[in-house]
């Protein structure tokens, strides 16, 4: 916008130039004045035409930079999906561990129970020994 403003205020200066040049000067001065004045046209068109040209640039970029936004989000809509999965696949599992660690659980006391029984029958054993070598000791002292 300001390049064009400042194109259209060269031309309304130029028009007005060589209109004042016409009117008042000779034909070298105002010659001289036109040409002037055409080089100062020449520049600002080549402003203008520069800014054109890094306008396109930006429009480009800026098209690139929306094509990466949107393939970066169907990247995370489709990473989303994966973490979705990875979450319900990990909680079978857990439920799955769960279950087994209970299971476990189960076994181990009930092996306990049976470690109890084991003890408590060899603690029996033990006493009933006793009993039987009293016995054969009394026996045995009697026999004699």
């Amino acid at each position: 916008e300001q390049a064009q403003a400042a194109a259209q205020f060269l031309v309304v200066a130029f028009a007005r130039t060589v209109w004042h040049c016409a009117s008042n000067a000779s034909a070298t001065a105002q010659a001289e004045v036109v040409a002037e004045l055409q080089q100062r046209l020449d520049a600002q068109t080549e402003k203008c035409l520069e800014l054109h040209r890094q306008l396109a640039e930006q429009e480009t970029k800026g098209a690139v930079m929306m094509e990466r936004h949107t393939t970066l989000q169907r990247f995370y809509a489709h990473n989303s999906g994966i973490v979705e999965e990875y979450a319900r696949v990990l909680a079978a599992k857990e439920r799955r561990l769960e279950e087994v660690d209970d299971k476990l659980l189960a076994a181990i006391d009930d092996r306990d129970a049976k470690i109890e029984v084991i003890a408590s029958l060899k603690y029996n054993e033990e006493q009933y020994q006793e009993e039987i070598d009293d016995l054969r000791a009394e026996l045995g002292a009697q026999a004699e």
